[in-house]
């Protein structure tokens, strides 16, 4: 590898400068802010249902938020006083993990595991926060947090189904349960099994190290990539960041010990001008400027892609070579805000007041941020400046014991405390020790010979393109020719006759509810039900009478063999007339069904057509842990079924949520399924 050497020049002077003056605080919104500004009672709010405390119903039809708030204080070790005082409210603002405090128990409902010892793990994609060796480092070490207490094995594939598989993400990335933007929502993982269940996602709008500020990996230099070392002396200055000075090609350095000035040790800090990551340029630096889309640009760009990487063309032409790669963030990169990754610029102007550090001027809940242009007020770019960051190392170790099938711990130092605490010198906890050999065993003999990966141990080249993203403004029809498995979202999901079926625009599917047929159709709705119109809305088959009642919009048929009656008005089943459509339907037997709408339920008396006393009811007081506008609900082999958009959230016996997945691959067994 060739050497590249500091070539020394004084460019200017650094200096550590602060804002040059107070002003009065004045809060504003800024664009791009994925917090808002929230009462405590509103956040109270959010909190107990979000994380489960708020799910069942009281006689009075509302949740005591008093008890609710009493749960939430005993699971997190508070003191149990029903009240939103301030030590619960500085509880809920806490960064955490994502997954519920559902239930006391250290496991999942059914205590979920995995039923082989020897777990595999692949890693998705990468953050830009740190190098992926670092990355890799730190969740192979929160793997043998759990493999030194249990007779578990972790092996790490490359391409191909693994039973955990792991993702950087932002906000809506791809599941149910979207992350908040910086801070909040730190991560999630899902209990073993299949499908999304067992897997691990890292939100990528926080600022990922290993808990104690940037760790930066260098590169070239003569330090043989060594980490930087903050602060360094330079020509008798200290840096604490990557700096340019001494060289005339812009290219950021750091020295890897305290003092350049004695050691000469240095390497060069992640640039989009040396290198790149994933993408399919096999690491080529960024070439500026670049052409996409007949558009040039000369910095890395979030056109083309949905979710907010930085990319950039490693040719000159991006529209007839298709290289590119993902841009490594800079140790100055702004996290969040509508800049991300780019560099704060100092001095910049707010509020017609100069700048020359950070500031938490203008925000409510101090935080520091900074613009990425000179003129804030103009431009309206900027982003929170960096800290010491969330540990990967820690939240993984966190996230992992989830994907193994523990739940949330109540002790405030065990690892599987929703919390996160930074912790330097890490040793697990009693109580995560007892969860885990409760579930798997304690470790016996020495260290197994863990199994063959079944797939490629290199690293493959990922080849995916940015593409614009395009909007639909309308639903295009199934094709008849096409099948279920090309359906995102059906109209109406009902178990009619001991069989599945799946409606959509005028066709439907069947499935046997033993699956050995496997999916059969379309069908024309009219050949089996000649008076329904094309788009249903739910349906339902009564117990008692077998009586079929398909829904559409506000209007409902009944068939019993062919013989219908209808369309009628659902007002004549006591529903209100201001509803617009019935969403979901649950059979429960003696002759009662419970019909959705939005956030609400009734519960149809199918003998009397008529909805009994005491409703509507909020459905996520009832389910606790579903969806609480589901597009449709049905009943499906003794399980409630609450689906939103392509996925579902199955309910037991005893409402507990215990599944969670995507409806064309878990229950239909569609193939071409990333995941598993």
């Amino acid at each position: 590898m060739t050497r590249i050497v500091i070539t020394f020049f004084i460019l200017g002077m650094f200096t550590l400068s602060g804002w040059c003056g107070p002003i009065k605080s004045v809060f504003v919104n800024f664009p791009g802010d994925q917090m808002r500004n929230m009462t405590d009672e509103e956040l109270a709010d959010t909190y107990l249902k979000r994380f489960g405390y708020i799910n069942t119903l009281e006689k009075s039809g509302l949740q005591s938020q008093s008890k609710a708030l009493m749960k939430m204080q005993k699971q997190l070790g508070l003191e149990e006083t029903g009240e939103l005082d301030q030590a619960t409210i500085n509880a809920m603002n806490q960064p955490r993990c994502g997954v519920p405090d559902v239930r006391s128990y250290q496991t999942f409902a059914g205590n979920l595991k995995w039923d082989h010892n020897d777990i595999t793990y692949r890693v998705l994609n990468y953050s830009p926060d740190m190098d992926e060796s670092l990355i890799d480092d730190a969740f192979a070490r929160a793997f043998k947090v759990w493999s030194d207490v249990t007779p578990l094995t972790f092996t790490r594939l490359y391409a191909g189904t693994a039973d955990i598989m792991i993702s950087f993400g932002k906000l809506d990335h791809g599941d149910p349960y979207p992350f908040d933007g910086k801070d909040g929502l730190l991560a999630h993982a899902y209990p073993p099994g299949e499908g999304i269940q067992g897997d691990a996602h890292f939100d990528d709008d926080e600022f990922w190290t290993l808990g104690n500020g940037a760790v930066i990996k260098t590169r070239y230099g003569n330090a043989d990539g060594a980490i930087c070392h903050f602060p360094f002396t330079f020509l008798g200055k200290s840096y604490s960041s990557c700096t340019t000075e001494g060289r005339e090609d812009g290219l950021p350095w750091c020295s890897t010990t305290a003092s350049f000035d004695e050691d000469k040790k240095f390497g060069f800090c992640p640039s989009e001008l040396l290198f790149t990551y994933g993408g399919n340029s096999n690491g080529r630096a960024c070439v500026f400027p670049f052409v996409f889309d007949g558009e040039t640009y000369n910095s890395c760009t979030t056109e083309g892609r949905n979710d907010g990487y930085r990319w950039c063309a490693t040719t000159s032409n991006f529209d007839t070579d298709k290289e590119y790669g993902f841009c490594p963030s800079r140790d100055t990169a702004v996290i969040g805000g509508n800049s991300e990754g780019e560099p704060c610029h100092f001095p910049f102007t707010f509020l017609d007041k100069t700048y020359t550090s950070c500031t938490s001027e203008g925000r409510g809940d101090g935080k520091l941020w900074c613009a990425t242009t000179s003129n804030y007020d103009k431009d309206q770019k900027w982003g929170f400046c960096p800290d010491r960051g969330y540990s990967l190392f820690l939240v993984a170790a966190h996230e992992f014991g989830h994907a193994l099938g523990l739940e949330h711990s109540s002790i405030q130092d065990a690892l599987m405390y929703p919390m996160y605490k930074y912790v330097k010198d890490f040793s697990l906890h009693s109580d995560d020790t007892a969860g885990i050999q409760f579930l798997y065993g304690p470790k016996t003999g020495p260290d197994p010979t863990p199994p063959q990966p079944k797939s490629t141990t290199s690293p493959p080249v990922t080849t995916t393109e940015p593409t614009r993203e395009t909007t639909e403004t309308t639903p295009h029809p199934v094709d008849p020719k096409d099948d279920a498995c090309q359906v995102d979202k059906f109209d109406a999901i009902a178990e009619i006759k001991g069989q599945l079926h799946l409606f959509k625009d005028g066709y439907y599917w069947t499935m046997s509810s033993q699956r050995k047929e496997g999916l059969n159709g379309p069908f024309p709705i009219k050949q089996s039900w000649p008076a329904l119109p094309a788009v249903l809305s739910t349906a339902f088959e009564d117990i008692l009478t077998k009586k079929i009642y398909f829904f559409s919009a506000n209007q409902f048929w009944v068939y019993t063999g062919d013989q219908v009656q209808g369309p009628r008005r659902i007002e004549k089943l006591g529903l209100p007339a201001s509803l617009e459509r019935v969403e979901g339907s649950l059979p429960r037997g003696k002759g009662k069904v419970l019909l959705f709408s939005e956030d609400k339920f009734w519960r149809l008396d199918v003998k009397t057509q008529a909805v009994d006393t005491g409703y509507p009811r909020y459905t996520d007081y009832v389910f606790g842990g579903v969806p609480n506008k589901p597009h449709d609900v049905f009943l499906y082999k003794g399980h409630y079924y609450f689906c939103q958009q392509s996925f579902y959230w199955r309910m037991n016996s005893k409402r507990q949520v215990d599944r969670v997945g995507y409806v064309k691959y878990d229950v239909l067994k569609c193939p071409a399924y990333h995941h598993k």
